[in-house]
């Protein structure tokens, strides 16, 4: 984001996540009313976005728990960004610790729901250990960003590498565009996001078709980029997709939860961007 164009969408954003938080309060009962159960306890990692604490996704794991979910959050404090290489291996082996653990004591695999930078988190940690995770989630993650041109970063000895602050060039690096094999992706987006944009924050259509069939989709929902963890909205989507069997694995289907008049109403004033189903 670049200019006063950028402060906008900034400021919009905060002030829908204001809304958000208050809304929970009102639609959150029903929310959790109408939302999917699974149909056994199934244990749920939650991981927040940059700048974000356990905090900012309590209230997401607080509606998951009155589920019936078995979740925890990441438990590091603060998400402080990938100030080096040597940082982000740390947190992310503290995270896969903490997804055994959880694992050994629920006796299934474990889901990661990650938030913005946390999603980016929890799609690596799949890829390192497609035994020990069962989904994941992203919501707001921009996880798609395009490589840089002449990118020298990787011919640079690991060593050096190792300890100086990631910037742009070393981002390919880290997070890698391609989702992790054999692990179903879900990605939550929203076209009112004022902070990632929206197509990286979507699984591009050359990743959807999976290979070997594994679920991945699109699933677009109104609501802020600082609100997700809180929006109702959100917490629908989460669940439905938390819920569904991996045999026979179908995609959302918003009817099932909101009316056609405010499904209308979206597709009027925000045509298609990409596939994926729209709450």
């Amino acid at each position: 984001m670049k200019g006063g164009y950028g402060q906008f969408r900034l400021g919009g954003d905060i002030l829908l996540a204001g809304y958000e938080y208050l809304s929970q309060f009102v639609y959150g009962p029903f929310a959790l009313s109408v939302a999917r159960r699974p149909a056994e306890p199934r244990a749920v990692i939650t991981i927040p976005g940059f700048t974000g604490t356990d905090q900012t996704v309590a209230p997401l794991n607080e509606a998951l728990d009155s589920l019936g979910y078995v979740t925890e959050t990441w438990g590091l404090g603060i998400n402080r960004g990938i100030p080096s290489r040597q940082y982000f291996e740390r947190q992310a082996g503290a995270i896969a610790r903490r997804a055994f653990r959880l694992a050994e004591r629920t006796g299934g695999a474990v889901a990661l729901v990650g938030h913005s930078l946390g999603g980016m988190y929890a799609r690596e940690i799949a890829r390192r250990h497609p035994t020990l995770i069962d989904r994941v989630i992203t919501m707001g993650s921009p996880a798609h960003v395009p490589p840089l041109e002449n990118d020298v970063a990787a011919e640079e000895p690991q060593a050096r590498r190792r300890d100086r602050p990631l910037g742009r060039r070393d981002r390919d690096h880290v997070f890698s565009e391609e989702p992790p094999p054999g692990i179903p992706l879900v990605a939550l987006y929203s076209r009112l996001d004022g902070i990632a944009p929206v197509r990286t924050t979507q699984i591009p259509g050359s990743f959807l078709a999976d290979p070997d069939g594994t679920p991945r989709e699109n699933v677009e929902v109104l609501c802020s980029h600082l609100g997700m963890a809180v929006n109702p909205l959100i917490q629908i989507v989460v669940a439905d997709r938390l819920a569904e069997p991996l045999e026979g694995w179908r995609p959302f289907e918003a009817s099932r939860y909101f009316p056609l008049p405010l499904r209308l109403a979206h597709s009027v004033f925000y045509p298609p961007i990409d596939d994926g189903a729209r709450a």
